[in-house]
C-alpha cells in the first residue's frame, strides 16, 4: 500500500469462519496480534469445509474483511486394526476401552513418525470405535479415521500402518497388533 493510502500500521488481524453446512450460519471471529504470522484455530470440524476471510486493524479502525476463500474439508482414510490377547471383550470397562484407544492410537502415531518425522498428532486421529471381534473374542477390532497432514495423504499414512502390521507390529508393551483389515 502506498505511504499516501495507509491508515497507520497494522495493529491486529481479525479472521472470520464459518461452516458451510451451518444452518444457523454462526460466525466465529478470532482476534491476531499483528507481530504473528500464522495462526491455528482450534475446534475445527475437520470433516467440514469452512468460509474464511480476513480484516486488518489500525489506528484509525478496521479494515474491511477479505473476499471469502472456503477451506475444503481434510480428506480422510478409514483404517482398521485387530489387536490381541484379550480374555474377553465382554468384561472391558469405559476405562479400559479409552486405555487400549490411547495404547493403540499412540502406537500409530509412533509409526508415523517414524515414517515421516513430521509431527503428526494423535488429533489427527478420529471418530475412533473399538469393538470385539465375534469370530475371534480374544482379539478387539480398532477403527479409525487418519486425516491428511501437510503434503501426506491419507492413503499414504494408512500405507504406512498397513506396512507396519505386516512387518510384525512391535510395540514396546500392551496387546499386540496382528492384523490390518483394509476398509
Amino acid at each position: 500500500i502506498p505511504i499516501t493510502e495507509a491508515r497507520g500500521f497494522i495493529q491486529s488481524y481479525l479472521i472470520r469462519y464459518q461452516p458451510n453446512d451451518d444452518r444457523k450460519r454462526q460466525i466465529y471471529i478470532v482476534s491476531v496480534p499483528a507481530t504473528d504470522s500464522s495462526v491455528v484455530i482450534d475446534g475445527l470440524d475437520p470433516d467440514k469445509s469452512y468460509s474464511v476471510s480476513i480484516s486488518a486493524s489500525t489506528n484509525a479502525g478496521q479494515g474491511e474483511f477479505t473476499s471469502e476463500v472456503v477451506v475444503e474439508e481434510s480428506k480422510s482414510s478409514l483404517f482398521q486394526l485387530r489387536a490381541e490377547p484379550f480374555t474377553s471383550c465382554e468384561e472391558w470397562t469405559i476405562s479400559t476401552e479409552n486405555s487400549i484407544k490411547s495404547f493403540i492410537r499412540s502406537a500409530v502415531v509412533d509409526t508415523i513418525q517414524d515414517y515421516c518425522e513430521c509431527g503428526y498428532l494423535d488429533s489427527f486421529i478420529t471418530n475412533e470405535t473399538l469393538f470385539c471381534d465375534t469370530q475371534n473374542p480374544t482379539q478387539v477390532v480398532y477403527r479409525a479415521k487418519l486425516f491428511n497432514f501437510g503434503s501426506i495423504s491419507s492413503t499414504q499414512l494408512v500405507s504406512w500402518i498397513e506396512d507396519w502390521v505386516l512387518n510384525g507390529a512391535s510395540v514396546t508393551s500392551g496387546p499386540i497388533l496382528v492384523t490390518f483389515d483394509p476398509t
